[in-house]
C-alpha cells in the first residue's frame, strides 16, 4: 500500500480518525478528514479516492447521500460507521449497497480488516 491508497473519513469530530491512527501508521495512506457532506462530495469529485469510512451521524437518517455518492464513484467502497444500531437504519443503510457496515461500540478490529479489504478490493 502507498500514499496513492487515498482514504476520506466524514465524520463531525474526528474520533474515528484518531482510534485508527495505529492502524494507519506506516502503511503510507493519504488520509483526508471531511467533516461535512459537502466537504465529503468536494472531495470525491477532486481526486481519486480508494475508500470512504463515513460516520451515520452524518447522514442523520437520510440514505439519499449514499446514492449521490454511488453516483459520482460507482464503485468506491464505502463503510458506514455508527454509533448504534437500528435494524430500520442498518435496513436503509444496506439498500444503498454499501461495502461494510460497522458498528462503533464493537471496537477497531473489524473496522481495520474492513478497510483493508476494500483497499484490496475483497469481498466483505
Amino acid at each position: 500500500m502507498t500514499s496513492d491508497t487515498t482514504i476520506i473519513i466524514a465524520e463531525p469530530a474526528e474520533i474515528l480518525a484518531s482510534e485508527l491512527r495505529s492502524f494507519f501508521t506506516g502503511k503510507g495512506f493519504n488520509i483526508i478528514h471531511a467533516h461535512t457532506l459537502k466537504d465529503t462530495l468536494l472531495n470525491l469529485q477532486s481526486q481519486k479516492v480508494d475508500v470512504l469510512l463515513l460516520d451515520a451521524d452524518l447522514l442523520q437518517e437520510d440514505c439519499a447521500f449514499i446514492s449521490i455518492i454511488k453516483g459520482i464513484e460507482e464503485d468506491l467502497p464505502i463503510i458506514i460507521c455508527a454509533e448504534t444500531n437500528t435494524p430500520e437504519l442498518e435496513s436503509k443503510i444496506r439498500q444503498q449497497g454499501i461495502f461494510f457496515y460497522h458498528i462503533k461500540s464493537f471496537g477497531t478490529q473489524d473496522l481495520e480488516m474492513a478497510i483493508s479489504n476494500a483497499i484490496y478490493k475483497l469481498p466483505h
